[in-house]
């Protein structure tokens, strides 16, 4: 969905929860250097990209809503990677602790919070693992599509998040399950393909009501990573609106219920 690059994956999972491929917990893929090293790079993080300036004003402004006021709170960003949410949030005023699994992830965000006089605590840990302080919204930007459990990494965010979860995850019936398939059979990376139920029930069982699920990115974000502009996103998502039933990408806020 997101790498412009292929990694083999070997870390299997027993959890057969929203899983259309085996074998998938690609953890140890994001600790190496030499992926920390072009991590930004591939992904065009910081640039004036259609997918990065999307996904940005989403989580931003469905964190917003979920604070309910025009002020901003504290976040928990997991999976933050180099901190493409976190230092956005932190641009806000938010007060934001970025949660990683890579130390070398963590060092490359907190170097840039740093150039940039942002606070963020960083915190280094597993998914699995998640607890501590809580925080008035837990968002993740393209991790639950990685972890060996995503129910487990949804019940984590829960169980911090005061006021809710803003998430997204590729979708199942999409051309990104065939993008996996292909990857699957040639050595590469794998990721986790869900539907749009498993995510509102899981969340429901958390004590959360799906306030908003939002498809985007018709075209899968590898293609959008590859086009390398702008304009042609635009042009090129606009047209494919009418096939957004099949969209590749859902974007879900949820929020806790009241009562």
């Amino acid at each position: 969905m997101f790498s412009g690059w292929s990694m083999p994956v070997d870390n299997p999972t027993d959890n057969p929860s929203a899983k259309p491929v085996d074998g998938i917990d690609n953890k140890a893929v994001y600790k190496r250097p030499d992926v920390v090293d072009r991590f930004d790079a591939e992904r065009r993080i910081g640039e004036d990209d259609f997918v990065y300036r999307w996904e940005l004003d989403y989580f931003l402004r469905q964190a917003r809503c979920l604070l309910g006021t025009g002020a901003s709170g504290s976040v928990i960003d997991v999976g933050a990677g180099t901190g493409k949410l976190a230092l956005a949030f932190a641009r806000q005023g938010w007060r934001v602790t970025a949660f990683d699994q890579s130390d070398a992830m963590l060092a490359r965000l907190s170097a840039k919070a740093e150039a940039e006089g942002l606070a963020v605590v960083c915190r280094n840990g597993d998914v699995r693992d998640l607890d501590g302080e809580r925080h008035d919204v837990a968002v993740s930007s393209r991790v639950l599509m990685h972890v060996p459990d995503p129910a487990v990494m949804i019940a984590r965010m829960a169980a911090l998040a005061s006021c809710g979860i803003v998430l997204d995850a590729p979708r199942r019936f999409s051309p990104n399950s065939l993008l996996v398939a292909v990857r699957a059979l040639t050595g590469g990376e794998v990721y986790r393909c869900v539907d749009d139920r498993f995510l509102v029930e899981t969340l429901a069982a958390q004590g959360l009501d799906t306030i908003d699920v939002t498809r985007m990115f018709v075209a899968p974000i590898s293609l959008h990573v590859k086009l390398r502009s702008l304009a042609v996103s635009r042009v090129a998502e606009a047209a494919l609106r009418p096939f957004a039933g099949v969209a590749s990408t859902a974007f879900v806020t949820a929020a806790r219920r009241k009562g």
